[in-house]
């Protein structure tokens, strides 16, 4: 491993300077930088059921009046629980019917 060490002279406030310029860089750096958002997983229609404890059918007639918000990837149904959630919760002060 080559490595160089390079010695300089600073005064004390070249000092300050440079650490706060490096400081406010890389804050500037991370808060303009979002967390990537992690994917949360789709859950199938059974998850859906027992999370709730409601059938199947009472389900469907959620997706089919608009209530739920519901993927479809090829011919199977999936859902996520925070987008569920929030619908019911929407649902639930309107009145669920």
């Amino acid at each position: 491993m080559n490595t160089q060490t390079v010695l300089i002279s600073l005064s004390i406030e070249e000092l300050k300077t440079l650490i706060a310029d490096s400081l406010s860089t890389g804050l500037q750096t991370y808060h303009s930088t979002e967390p990537e958002k992690q994917e949360e997983p789709l859950l199938k229609i059974e998850d859906i059921c027992s999370l709730f404890n409601v059938s199947k059918v009472t389900i469907h007639d959620w997706k089919r009046k608009g209530i739920l918000p519901f993927y479809r990837i090829s011919r199977k149904i999936y859902f996520k629980k925070n987008e569920v959630i929030d619908a019911l919760t929407k649902a639930g002060k309107r009145g669920l019917k």
